[in-house]
This record gives C-alpha cells, sequence and structure tokens, in this order.
C-alpha cells in the first residue's frame, strides 16, 4: 500500500494545550497532542491559499464546495490523515529520517548476564474461573499478558519504538525501543476573570512545550488525494499550535511493511498508534473487534480528548479515549486499517499489528 509521510518541522518549540483533570489521585504527565491542532493548520493553510479571510475568533464564511474540503468538527472533509508522531533526523548522517511510534504497552525488558533485551508479553490461561475478570456486559477475560522471568524481568525503560524495530517486531525478530530527542515541558496556567483580578473557576490549564534537537512531528496517509490539496496549494508551512509557531512542512513517501493488515491469524495482538474512542471505555461493549474476540488487554490509564470548535465558539465535547501503545489480543485478525472508534476519519484507532503466544512454561 503508498502511504506518504507529512512532516511537520518547527523552527523554535512547539506548545499544545492539554485536557486534563486535576486532583490528588491524577499523575502529573505529558499527554501527546491530539490530531486536531494539525487539522486546524492545515485547513487555515487551504483557506489562506484560496484567499479566503480568516477572521479572528470566528470562522471564515466558505463555498460549499470549500466546506466539503474543509469539514467541519465532526468530519475531517477531504483531509485524511492519522497521527502525530516523531521523527528526527539521523545524527550520523545528518539526512536519513527516523520514525518513531508510540511503543506497545506489552513490551518488557529481560536482562541476562548484563544482557538487555525486549519481549512482547505471552498470555496465560486462568484455569479457576472465579478468577476470571468480568468486563462489559457480563463477558469474562479468562487470559492475562504475563511476563515469564522471575528475575531480571522490569518495566520497559522508553517509550517510543523506531519504524525499523517495529518492521523487526513484526517479523518476530530481536528489536528495542527508543528515546528520541525530544524535550517537553508542562506549565500549568490559571484563568482570570474579566475586569477583576481573581482567579475564574473552572480555569485550570496545561501548556505543554516540545523542543526538538533536529526533527519535529509528522502525520500519515494512505489518501492521495490529501497529498495532492497539499500540493497544489502549495503549502510550504504552517502555523501550529499555541502561540502559532511556524513549522516548515514537506511529503515524502514511506515505505515499510509495518502498518499492513495482519499476517497472523488466529494469533494477532493488535497496538493502538492513535488513541481510540470506544462505548465501553477502554475497550468496545462487546468485548470484540470486528468478528474477533478480546482475549486480554495490556494497557494504561484512558487520555482525554477535545479541541476548539471554531463553528459554535465553544469546546468540542470531552472524549476519554484508549491511548496509544494499548495492546488487544485477540482470536482472529482485525478487520480493515483501524478499530471501530468514534472520530476514526480523523485518524483515530490505527494501529499496528503483531503475533502472540500462550506461556509455554518452564523448558
Amino acid at each position: 500500500m503508498k502511504r506518504w509521510a507529512i512532516y511537520f518541522e518547527p523552527e523554535d518549540w512547539l506548545a499544545f494545550r492539554e485536557n486534563r483533570r486535576f486532583s490528588a489521585s491524577d499523575r502529573v504527565e505529558s499527554r501527546f497532542p491530539s490530531p486536531f491542532p494539525f487539522y486546524g493548520a492545515l485547513r487555515t493553510a487551504l483557506m489562506k491559499s484560496w484567499g479566503v479571510k480568516l477572521p479572528y475568533g470566528s470562522m471564515a464564511h466558505l463555498t460549499s464546495t470549500q466546506q466539503a474540503i474543509i469539514g467541519n468538527a465532526e468530519n475531517a472533509g477531504k483531509l485524511r490523515l492519522f497521527g502525530p508522531f516523531i521523527f528526527e533526523y539521523d545524527a550520523i548522517d545528518g539526512s536519513t529520517l527516523k520514525h518513531y511510534f508510540p511503543a506497545p504497552k506489552n513490551i518488557y525488558c529481560a536482562t541476562k548476564e548484563r544482557a538487555k533485551t525486549y519481549k512482547t508479553m505471552p498470555l496465560i490461561e486462568l484455569d479457576d474461573p472465579d478468577k476470571a475478570l468480568l468486563c462489559s456486559d457480563g463477558l469474562q477475560v479468562t487470559c492475562l499478558p504475563w511476563e515469564p522471568e522471575f528475575e531480571g524481568a522490569q518495566e520497559a525503560d522508553a517509550g517510543y519504538i523506531e519504524l525499523k524495530d517495529l518492521e523487526n517486531l513484526r517479523r518476530g525478530e530481536a528489536f528495542v525501543l527508543s528515546k528520541p530527542k525530544i524535550y517537553i515541558e508542562s506549565r500549568f496556567g490559571i484563568g482570570i476573570e474579566k475586569e477583576a483580578k481573581r482567579a475564574s473557576r473552572h480555569l485550570l490549564y496545561t501548556l505543554t512545550f516540545y523542543r526538538f534537537d533536529h526533527g519535529g512531528f509528522f502525520m500519515l496517509t494512505e489518501d492521495e488525494e490529501t497529498v495532492d490539496l497539499i500540493d497544489k496549494a502549495r503549502i510550504d508551512g504552517v502555523f501550529l499550535g499555541s502561540k502559532q509557531r511556524w513549522a516548515k512542512l514537506y511529503i515524502r513517501e514511506l515505505k515499510t511493511a509495518a502498518l499492513n493488515p495482519s499476517p497472523f491469524g488466529e494469533n494477532t495482538a493488535i497496538s493502538l498508534i492513535t488513541p481510540a474512542i470506544f462505548d465501553g471505555g477502554i475497550a468496545p461493549k462487546t468485548w470484540t473487534m470486528g468478528q474477533a474476540k478480546i482475549m486480554a488487554i495490556a494497557g494504561s490509564k484512558r487520555t482525554a480528548i477535545s479541541g476548539w470548535d471554531m463553528t459554535k465558539g465553544k469546546t468540542k465535547p470531552i472524549y476519554h479515549a484508549a491511548g496509544p501503545g494499548t495492546v488487544y489480543y485477540l482470536n482472529g485478525a482485525p478487520e480493515g486499517e483501524s478499530v471501530n472508534s468514534k472520530l476514526e476519519d480523523f485518524g483515530f484507532g490505527r494501529f499496528i499489528t503483531m503475533k502472540w503466544e500462550y506461556l509455554k512454561g518452564e523448558e
């Protein structure tokens, strides 16, 4: 399948406002930006190329044809991308691009005689029905992801996997996790009431700043019409994120089999590379992906997804999504290129596949 990467290389730092709860139980850690700011940047650049006036704080006046291309808060229009992800230039040759994706949450480290290897967790079956875990609609999970090593096993020490290692993971070959050179800083702010020197209720927010050594963000697409729209508009840069920072934009074809459909049949696991929004929380209420049943999940806490609706002048609804890296062990191959997620045409619910095995026990 032909696939393109759309690169956003910032001149300096980029900042994104986050949706976050503030309570004693919350962990103060940064969350990756959603696709909405990147769609907004491209939509603005397209409208500018058409000569459309862009009034501050309100929606531009568009023809029906232009509106169909731009889309709205509920649909992506003619732009079809998924991401964002991180890229950087290789430190050795300075020209080769390295592409980083969220690492699957079922990866752990195993250290033996000072040699460290990365492995994926097999499944262990629960032989006692009373220990089965209840999930949506009374269904039960009778398997759990497991770390076979009792000594030397530890949590993965990095949160990203480079494209070449992702290809190795799919082939069942040795792989490593990576730490791209990205510097992340969160700052907390308090909104002030108009005409009053006091904090406004419910106006606590977080700005997360991203600084790259030599790289930036990229989005992916398989849609040739999306590439043509950007090319014909001659978009070579966009204003992105809070404070409207400039980012150079360019497109290259990305050749890889890492994102292709699963060849593994019954023993297929999928790992989200973009958030997925389900009615049942971290998984669909039916506990299935298409015709395949979810046998177990290795994942993390849900993440909040929202944005600003220009047409209505207010924030979009907040969705609580399964975060990137969440792994679903299935008893069959998934259907299509994404799970059945809300906001799917904005790129939510995209995944990579890998093979899983049952725990073999001591040899």
